[in-house]
């Protein structure tokens, strides 16, 4: 397997005797991982099968449960799976046989309770794992549904695609999940949502029933618990992505919806060609408020990551978008891990991307609640050559915040944590890494962990600028040192960004600057100011977020907000813009009637701001436009005096 090299990150792998198109780890993360698919309803040898299989060892894969099923009818598609005391119930995809839907009849939905095997302590202590299982576990089909709408084609292709559960929780009140399915192959697309505690549902625990439009259907949905018994569930099409809320009540099974129906949330742009726009491919929750989105674009010619906010009412925005190597021309699945939050809600989450190539790319982004913003996608490792053919789905195991440990077992910090990531291919095999967590403050008993830190980040992004500013002005020495000319001082030419005193240096012929360096202190040079360029991240963000400038969707709890202030240059095209921290936005805005919020700009005044903002090094478009809805925007510098400039010299 060819991989990056990362002593810190082990994997296992398993070949089984069909293909595999679906898997879901236990929902505790006990150590077990669910796949299954087969052959379908064929006499080509390759049997349907569920197989239970032990990845508790990071260096090795067991079967713990196969589930045999018959070769009459179609293979598993989807599988999720509730957790129960001793074991699991899973939930499958599985059509009904040929026979059985041109009779218009299709149990597509089943359910099985599975034992996992009895467990023994380990007799030595240099495996990665406490405890080892034994013997085999057992299953038994606990009940066949149709939810679905009895197809009305003439060649009955409906199937179950696609299969998800609510997260499950950890807490004294327990964890009730509702599910979700949806059809693929139908002529009459839908989308159910049910009720999960029972492992039979039945009509009584739907929630709602979606038809979804014409010549469309859900190409990944997801659901996410933003309170207890209120969940939100989220689908995309090709072209749109849709949300609707519910608060249901498990006792009496009554379900308020919000809105009434599910309302399209996000289109994507049209083009001059159907056939060539694009398209979305999975959709995952990051928080209750905002969804990535996997994105292909035309003629396979590449894909991205999409991080959309999803508001009470009326459109989501897009805030952040991350376009994923050149050698990946299309994507096939996604998926989320979202680590353990601290007391103020900042997050880590891990996102895995399966590309085409057989690779799967690794990345992690960082949530801040005080400016509601996401951090640029950091990659945090690429796996290559994962399989021997294309994957059919990635997922990552459940992360709980670990308990604390008794008074019998106290330790000395945090305990050592990991997060496992599943793939699983046509050509029989499973593969699992397993990811070392940290701790963010390993002093701190109770800190939250990290994939990849925050810190380290930081250091590699701004090492990054560092070289490439170097390398520039290296190239532009040398460039400039062979001129027999001296080169323009043109403050719009390309060393514009550059101090006046090192365009004069610059200027001077080769032998010259030789004597020049020599007589030259380096420690004049040293404090040169350097012009900060565009980068993925633009310094208007570190400044809400430094000075917790509310933006449009935070309260603030103080009477008085903080205003960020932007303000034009007195002249057009003279450059630059000048930024300001006032400590009462309302105070301010009476004093100068010309300050705007970005909502209140006109589509012109938008595209001059965005192109000064981007020069000045302040806001990049990767980060979208919502860093900019709380900040204000004045076009009259009149009021810019030497006070300000002392402000600006302090951020």
């Amino acid at each position: 397997m060819g991989r990056a090299s990362r002593s810190d990150v082990s994997f296992a792998k398993t070949t089984l005797s069909y293909p595999i198109f679906t898997a879901d780890f236990d929902p505790y993360n006990r150590g077990y991982l669910v796949v299954g698919g087969g052959g379908g309803e064929s006499r080509s040898g390759v049997p349907n099968q569920i197989s239970v299989l032990d990845v508790s060892n990071r260096a090795s894969i067991t079967t713990a449960v196969d589930i045999e099923l018959t070769r009459d009818e179609d293979s598993v598609q989807s599988v999720a799976n509730l957790a129960t005391r001793d074991g699991l119930i899973v939930f499958a995809g599985i059509n009904s046989s040929e026979a059985d839907q041109n009779a218009g009849k299709n149990e597509h939905l089943r359910s099985f309770d599975v034992k996992y095997p009895p467990r023994k302590k380990q007799k030595t202590e240099k495996s990665d794992t406490s405890d080892e299982k034994e013997g085999k576990g057992q299953w038994e089909s606990v009940g066949k549904r149709s939810l679905f709408r009895p197809s009305t084609a003439a060649k009955k292709e409906t199937y179950q695609r696609i299969l998800r559960l609510s997260p499950s929780q950890k807490r004294e009140s327990g964890s009730r999940r509702i599910g979700a399915i949806a059809t693929g192959l139908a002529k009459d697309s839908q989308v159910i949502v049910f009720n999960a505690t029972n492992a039979t549902p039945d009509a009584s625990d739907i929630l709602t029933s979606i038809d979804l439009p014409e010549r469309a259907e859900a190409a990944d949905l997801d659901i996410i618990e933003s309170a207890e018994s209120e969940f939100s569930v989220s689908y995309c099409t090709d072209y749109d992505i849709y949300e609707q809320s519910y608060k249901y009540d498990f006792r009496t099974k009554k379900t308020e919806k919000t809105p009434r129906g599910p309302r399209r949330v996000h289109q994507m742009p049209d083009s001059e060609s159907a056939t060539a726009r694009a398209k979305f491919r999975c959709l995952r929750f990051l928080n209750a408020q905002n969804v990535v989105a996997l994105v292909n674009k035309p003629n396979k010619s590449g894909a991205e990551l999409r991080v959309f906010h999803l508001y009470p009412t009326g459109p989501a925005i897009q805030i952040r978008s991350h376009k994923l190597p050149s050698r990946i021309k299309q994507a096939s699945s996604l998926d989320v891990c979202a680590l353990d939050a601290d007391k103020k809600g900042n997050q880590q989450f891990a996102i895995a991307v399966a590309g085409q190539d057989i690779s799967i790319e690794v990345f992690t982004t960082n949530f801040q609640p005080a400016t509601d913003t996401f951090s640029a996608f950091r990659s945090h490792i690429t796996l290559r050559g994962v399989h021997e053919h294309q994957m059919t789905k990635v997922c990552f195991s459940p992360f709980h915040t670990p308990a604390e440990p008794s008074a019998e077992k106290k330790t000395t910090g945090p305990q050592q944590q990991f997060v496992r990531l599943a793939s699983v291919s046509y050509g029989n095999s499973v593969v699992v890494d397993t990811f070392p967590l940290t701790t963010l403050e390993p002093a701190d008993k109770k800190s939250r962990y990290v994939l990849s830190h925050p810190g380290d980040e930081k250091f590699a992004k701004w090492a990054y600028i560092v070289i490439i500013s170097m390398v520039v002005l290296v190239t532009a020495f040398l460039l400039q040192s062979f001129r027999t000319g001296g080169f323009s001082t043109d403050t719009t030419g390309p060393f514009s960004f550059l101090p006046s005193s090192l365009r004069n240096y610059l200027d001077q012929p080769a032998y010259s600057k030789i004597s020049h360096v020599a007589s030259e202190s380096i420690t004049s040079l040293g404090s040169t100011p350097v012009a900060a360029h565009p980068t993925a991240i633009g310094r208007l963000q570190s400044r809400i977020s430094n000075h917790n400038i509310p933006t449009a969707t935070t309260a603030s709890s103080d009477n008085k907000q903080k205003a960020l202030l932007v303000r034009a240059p007195p002249h057009e095209g003279q450059g630059g813009v000048t930024v300001d921290i006032h400590p009462d936005k309302e105070a301010y805005r009476a004093k100068d009637s010309e300050a705007k919020h970005w909502h209140e700009l006109s589509e012109e005044q938008k595209v001059r701001w965005r192109g000064r903002l981007k020069q000045a090094g302040e806001w990049a478009e990767a980060e979208g436009e919502r860093v900019l809805f709380g900040v204000l925007f004045s076009e009259y510098a009149g009021l810019v005096g030497e006070g300000v400039r002392g402000v600006m010299g302090e951020l």
